[in-house]
């Protein structure tokens, strides 16, 4: 049995941030990164864009290299899931069958993409894209002329879109519901996005649910509710993923919508920490608990876990935000969006630069921006978190003449 102080439990952003924040601490004390995949940890949000695209390669979205986790002094053990954890005994178990006795351990296992089970779902050419071996199948797929069905409208499903319109791939976009985004609440954005990604050739059908898949042991074609035939050379779903919680939930931890942590990311077990899309935790500026899908809460939930796992006390206080760039578009999203009672639009849609905020009770809650100076981004955050009251003051937010700051 292999004795290490540090166990962190998935190959992704939240596991090298909090790796990079333990070394803060304490530099001598092992840490061992087990990882499902056969490549070190990388990021992301590039593989529905750059390395989709084929502009960026694995090594280049590589969050580190064989050579800077040497220098952190950090192992990884590839292609080795955990399979396995006793909190009694503080031992986990990788794919391998080896047993690793560990100090401290954090789980940051992600999510899978919700599947649909329809007939035909396991024909070859339907795609879901959460690692780069996936990336990797899309785009050989995606060759020049041929057709692909997006099902599901969301930030990913937006963005695979516009990487296969650039890669010169037909593309139609299946939404369920009567427009994109409508969850958010705000048909201005919805449609302006839409339009743009209209205007770039892509095509969608609201409305609409697929009841079938069709093809001879590959999809050639998509069936749609209302009986549509629409052919097709490959299919990509992102509506949704589901958070890795098997791990917690056979170790006896407690799960609900996500590993339940507390405000420094540790879990039911005081050994075992969690970190990112697999976390829920409670967001004390809007008093709820959330499940964060998205960068800056890995990113940030991580570098927190990795901090207390060395012995500190911070907690773990984020703004949570998002970013999405489609073709032209550059998106910034912070806040919550889903309690308001009024919208304000800074900018106009014609010029390509605009920001919707919701606002409860004259104080503004969550923005969406597109392509709008960031500068901006940090003042209406500051406008967020310090829940600055700006009743009466609606006509000066959306006036671009009148600088954000002066309002605080």
């Amino acid at each position: 049995m292999r004795d290490v102080k540090y166990l962190l439990i998935g190959g992704g952003l939240a596991s090298i941030r909090a790796a990079q924040q333990i070394r803060t601490v304490d530099t001598d004390g092992s840490i061992l990164i087990a990882c499902d995949e056969p490549v070190p940890p990388y990021d992301r949000p590039p593989l529905s864009k750059e390395y989709l695209q084929g502009v960026k390669t694995i090594d280049e979205i590589s969050l580190g290299d064989t050579e800077q986790l040497v220098g952190l002094k950090v192992e990884c053990a590839l292609s080795q899931e955990v399979t396995a954890i006793d909190p009694k005994a503080k031992t986990a178990t990788l794919a391998g069958g080896e047993q690793i006795h560990y100090e401290k351990a954090m789980i940051a296992t992600g999510g899978r993409p919700v599947q649909l089970d329809l007939p035909g779902s396991s024909l070859t050419g339907i795609h879901y894209l959460r690692t780069a071996a996936d990336a990797d199948a899309i785009a050989a797929a995606a060759q020049p002329g041929r057709k692909a069905i997006i099902i599901g409208g969301g930030f990913i499903g937006l963005e695979v879109a516009a990487t296969l319109r650039k890669r010169d791939v037909d593309v139609t976009v299946i939404e369920a519901l009567p427009r994109i985004w409508e969850r958010l609440g705000n048909a201005d954005l919805a449609d302006y996005v839409s339009g743009y990604c209209t205007a770039k050739g892509v095509k969608f059908r609201y409305s609409t649910l697929v009841s079938e898949f069709r093809g001879e042991g590959r999809v050639d074609a998509v069936i749609t509710n209302t009986g549509d035939v629409l052919e097709c050379d490959l299919v990509c779903i992102g509506v949704g993923i589901r958070p890795n919680v098997e791990l917690a939930l056979a170790a006896g931890l407690e799960v609900n919508d996500g590993i339940i942590v507390d405000e420094n990311m540790r879990t039911s077990d005081p050994h075992i920490y969690a970190a990112g899309d697999v976390t829920n935790y409670f967001d004390a500026l809007f008093h709820r608990r959330r499940r964060a899908e998205h960068w800056g809460h890995a990113e940030q939930s991580g570098r927190v876990a990795g901090l207390n796992m060395a012995g500190g006390a911070e907690v773990y206080e984020l703004l949570a935000y998002v970013w999405s760039d489609i073709f032209d578009i550059h998106l910034e999203f912070a806040g919550d969006e889903h309690d308001h009672d009024a919208q304000v639009r800074r900018g106009e849609l014609a010029d390509n630069s605009f920001m919707i905020m919701y606002l409860k009770e004259g104080r503004v809650t969550a923005f969406f921006a597109i392509n709008t100076p960031a500068r901006e981004y940090s003042i209406v955050r500051r406008m967020i978190m310090k829940k600055t009251d700006l009743s009466g003051r609606e006509a000066q937010l959306a006036d671009p003449a009148v600088g954000l700051r002066s309002l605080l």
